[in-house]
């Protein structure tokens, strides 16, 4: 991976294991824009990789979906999950909207995936 993507995975790394952290203390809203901001960095890096940015959120899933799921180099389930988990973070950072344990658990354990499916897709 080139510095930039690089940069990108060690804070999608970084969020994903303060997400976890937050699991643990029950701070289930935090783990919820923690798990999703590491998934949105870990796209992000990929998309470097390619080249491609975005200035917004919509814009990285947009090009995220054309460059890797429509050319199925990327499971389009777990794409798709990664992006709906946006709703459920602007529904906790925004609007104080009360997180599950349950939701929290799976955004953190989607992130997981998210992030080691885009190791794996650049592994060398």
């Amino acid at each position: 991976m080139s510095p930039r993507s690089e940069e990108f995975m060690a804070e999608a790394r970084e969020r994903l294991a303060v997400a976890g952290a937050a699991l643990e203390t029950g701070a289930f809203s935090a783990a919820v824009s923690l798990a999703y901001y590491a998934m949105l960095n870990a796209a992000r890096a990929a998309l470097s990789e390619e080249d491609l940015y975005a200035k917004t959120h919509a814009g990285t899933w947009h090009l995220f979906r054309e460059a890797f799921v429509e050319s199925e180099r990327f499971d389009t389930a777990l794409a798709g999950r990664a992006e709906k988990t946006q709703q459920l973070r602007l529904g906790a950072d925004y609007e104080a909207q009360r997180v599950e344990p349950e939701d929290a658990r799976g955004a953190v354990t989607l992130a997981e995936e998210f992030v080691a499916a885009i190791d794996a897709l650049y592994a060398s």
